[in-house]
């Protein structure tokens, strides 16, 4: 085959299952078993959502999509295959995980519905949001997922912050739905990403997708421009105490803020930095605590 070999060793594992599957699989059996493989594997090639029909990888499905693109398989509306056999590839033939996936795959011969039930069973989190849950589960099985489904109450007065840095999409979505959290508020001056799923776009389109509903608050952000020389801590601290300052110049910003925190009650502010204290969302949230009866937890 001379399509170009896949950039990523995830991108290459999902060509491993297809493979070693006998060249082609369910779309939902596809997401079912790399979801466990990737669980007893522990390994970090994909995240998981609880979605329609369960376990679900954004991430994967869009890689899927561009080894579609670039003519490594073929999707139908149900299933995918592969285009044509890989073993012979250099690339194919001296990657271990070939050989895990090929190991693995010998013990998981259950497929369908099946599948799906022992999925659910297993991870009853990623059923809370499926579609046929109570075509495949008994009453006592069905009490766990609810039990995971279980969120804090709706009305307590808790302003998170959580930065994307170093999560997959996949597992930022999960810290949001499980800290019950309705509204995501970007607080980036300037919302675009290169890494999936963290895009304007991709966070208004989604995120609904599970009850959380998404804001743009560009004038809470911080121009890129301005974070551009910063190398020490005390470069850190020079630029959120400009931030804090200027607080009370932007009261149309943090108005609009109160004003969705008070219809949602469990807002999340947004910014790319995994610890806070790097980031300006917790200049925001600790200007909202001191001024108004708000609870700040940073995820």
């Amino acid at each position: 085959m001379s399509v170009k070999p896949p950039t990523y060793n995830r991108q290459r594992l999902l060509l491993f299952f297809l493979e070693q599957a006998g060249g082609s699989l369910g779309k939902i059996d596809f997401h079912k078993l790399l979801f466990l493989y990737l669980q007893e594997a522990r390994a970090n090639h994909y995240a998981f959502v609880p979605y329609r029909f369960g376990c679900y990888s954004f991430l994967a499905a869009d890689d899927l999509d561009l080894l579609h693109k670039r003519g490594w398989l073929e999707k139908g509306h149900h299933d995918l295959r592969l285009k044509s056999p890989i073993a012979l590839l250099p690339w194919v033939r001296e990657n271990p995980e070939r050989e895990a996936v090929r190991v693995w795959l010998k013990g998981k011969t259950i497929r369908g519905q099946a599948l799906v039930r022992e999925v659910y069973r297993h991870y009853p989190y990623y059923a809370i949001n499926s579609e046929i849950k109570n075509q495949l589960l008994d009453e006592q099985e069905l009490a766990l997922v609810h039990q995971a489904a279980t969120r804090p109450v709706s009305g307590s007065n808790t302003v998170f912050t959580i930065g994307y840095e170093g999560l997959h999409f996949e597992e930022y979505v999960n810290k949001l739905i499980r800290s019950g959290v309705q509204l995501l508020c970007d607080v980036r001056n300037n919302p675009l990403s290169r890494k999936f799923g963290f895009s304007q776009r991709s966070l208004s389109t989604l995120l609904p997708k599970f009850g959380i509903e998404y804001l743009h608050l560009p004038e809470l952000g911080i121009d890129s421009r301005n974070r551009k020389q910063l190398k020490t801590d005390h470069d850190y601290e020079i630029l959120f105490q400009d931030y804090r300052d200027s607080l009370p110049e932007k009261k149309a910003g943090l108005a609009r803020l109160l004003k969705q925190f008070m219809k949602h009650r469990r807002i999340a502010l947004t910014c790319f930095e995994r610890e806070p204290q790097k980031c300006h969302r917790h200049c925001i949230s600790d200007y909202l605590a001191r001024h108004n009866k708000i609870t700040v937890r940073h995820l």
